[in-house]
């Protein structure tokens, strides 16, 4: 009966769960839609996402050969697809377009034409319109969703929203004051 008992905690282990959830409904939908090998593109909530739950002998596992900073200067892989997983800001999405909207310094796109791109949570329907403009970016566009995954699962039944000030700025406050971390967390 324990060998039972084990493998029910593994199963309900919350960092378990994320990394399925980014392993099964990310990594495995984009190989049934692009056979070579890709490039994950991560701004840096998408990093440490990713680092808290995934390991690089995982992302290989998956036909990820590379991870890169989407915020840095990143070489061209054309013969690569690419999975963009980008929390859902103003900078992430105009990096995203920016990648793929021909420049002085860059006349080709940066990667093949097997595009992936995931948000960690809800993007609001202006930076959608945003994207939905780059028409480069939208004809190869082979997936789009959201994870709904803005938290770090440090252990197993442990999460962090990784807000650095919500202590501060949850308990010492005034009782009938709202602060944007309040707004964030809801």
């Amino acid at each position: 009966a324990k060998p039972k008992v084990a493998k029910e905690k593994e199963r309900l282990c919350l960092r378990t769960l994320v990394e399925k959830r980014l392993l099964q409904d990310v990594f495995e939908q984009c190989h049934e839609k692009w056979a070579g090998w890709m490039v994950l593109v991560l701004d840096e909530p998408g990093l440490r996402v990713i680092s808290s739950s995934i390991g690089m002998y995982d992302l290989a596992e998956h036909k990820i050969t590379l991870a890169e900073d989407l915020t840095k200067r990143r070489a061209p892989f054309r013969d690569m697809g690419v999975i963009y997983l980008l929390s859902p800001t103003e900078d992430s999405v105009t990096r995203l377009i920016s990648d793929w909207t021909p420049s002085e310094t860059r006349k080709e796109p940066l990667y093949g034409d097997g595009i992936f791109v995931y948000f960690l949570s809800k993007l609001q329907p202006e930076q959608l319109n945003r994207i939905k403009r780059c028409t480069a970016l939208v004809k190869r566009i082979k997936g789009m969703g959201e994870v709904n995954i803005d938290f770090l699962a440090k252990e197993a039944g442990a999460f962090h929203f990784d807000m650095q000030s919500s202590f501060r700025d949850l308990y010492l406050r005034r009782p009938s004051t709202t602060t944007p971390a309040m707004i964030e967390i809801a």
